[in-house]
């Protein structure tokens, strides 16, 4: 009965951290599933093989989108600049020519990036293969911190999310894969 209340309080958990997370910016420039990209074009010189590439590596974008409409995307969002490509400004601040028009019935403070002045710069990023079943993504700022997020690969092929050895999200294998075919 207590493993059940467990087990219950964790989706909970899980399922609020994705809504919060969801709520602070999931626009962005899709940095991380870029980088993934950029492996899979300097794989093969031919578009065949670059398909069956793309195929085969389904679920690592599923697994680099969640991270970046989890976490990337979201530093943009709050930053103004990607932490992956170095680039802004932030995709949700990009000028176009808006059907509706608010910025200018709001204070100057909500119109633009919250902390684009507070000074966090990566060093780099990087991706490693753990083991068949497990990737680690790290991001190493210029301060000499880092921090990682890893997708771990279930028995039911479930991805599990682990930050600072926390599980913070789990998603299954057609939701990584209804996901990557939308991008």
């Amino acid at each position: 009965m207590e493993s059940k209340m467990k087990i219950k309080k964790m989706i909970c958990a899980t399922i609020i951290a994705a809504s919060v997370s969801g709520l602070t910016g999931c626009i962005g420039q899709m940095g991380l599933t870029q980088l993934a990209m950029g492996v899979n074009l300097k794989a093969v010189d031919n578009r065949y093989g670059r398909a069956g590439i793309y195929v085969v590596a389904a679920p690592v974008y599923g697994v680099t989108a969640l991270v970046d409409l989890m976490v990337i995307n979201s530093i943009e969002f709050w930053t103004g600049t990607n932490p992956i490509t170095k680039k802004g400004p932030a995709v949700a601040d990009t000028p176009v020519e808006a059907w509706m028009k608010i910025n200018d019935d709001l204070d100057p403070v909500l119109t633009g990036a919250p902390l684009k002045d507070l000074k966090v710069s990566t060093q780099s990023t990087s991706m490693e293969v753990l083991d068949d079943d497990s990737l680690k993504l790290t991001v190493a700022y210029v301060d000499g911190s880092e921090q990682s997020i890893i997708g771990k690969r279930l028995a039911n092929n479930d991805v599990a999310f682990y930050n600072q050895g926390r599980l913070v999200a789990v998603a299954n294998n057609q939701q990584l894969l209804d996901h990557v075919a939308s991008l």
